[in-house]
């Protein structure tokens, strides 16, 4: 595919002459991939001040992960469907270069919401873990109930993020 330089052509030459000879370009080769998936991933977030933002989202990144935190809070979502679970996936909102300040580890339904900074919390939604996510709160052809805490909540937009809430999220077919 890349001439003189494909994988499979460096390979086969380090095989014929010996791996010493081609182990530096395997090793650039390979610096090369990383720092430019790397710089790939970074150049699609936007940034605001110190803040790093995850793309298409009001939510940055954390800038020291899970350390030096303001705020840190746990509710939990569950969603069904016609009646059937829907497994909220692990690792929403994380990446190599980003640890979103919403976000989950597991596929419990377990948000982790985290802010370096008090005022952030504010900022910050129930819409906003979905933007994360990158998946739609309204389906089309289902209508929606959410309960928090078992009492009824007009609109997504009303979903308070509280920690230890337990948001249950209700599809039926329209």
């Amino acid at each position: 595919m890349f001439g003189i330089f494909s994988i499979q052509n460096i390979l086969s030459r380090a095989r014929m002459h010996g791996m010493k000879k081609y182990k530096n370009v395997l090793i650039v080769v390979a610096l090369v991939v990383v720092f430019g998936a790397l710089l790939t991933t970074t150049s699609a977030m936007r940034t605001s001040g110190n803040l790093i933002f995850v793309p298409n989202t009001g939510v940055a990144c954390l800038p020291n992960g899970h350390q030096q935190l303001a705020l840190h809070i746990h509710p939990k979502l569950s969603i069904t469907v016609d009646g059937v679970p829907e497994t909220i996936p692990a690792n929403i909102g994380v990446s190599p270069t980003c640890m979103a300040e919403l976000h989950t580890h597991d596929a419990t339904g377990v948000i982790h919401l985290e802010t370096a900074t008090a005022d952030r919390f504010s900022q910050l939604s129930f819409a906003d873990f979905f933007a994360v996510w990158g998946v739609p709160i309204q389906r089309e052809g289902y209508a929606l109930s959410i309960t928090v805490d078992g009492v009824s909540v007009a609109t997504p937009g009303d979903v308070p993020l509280k920690d230890g809430s337990f948001i249950v999220m209700s599809y039926t077919t329209q």
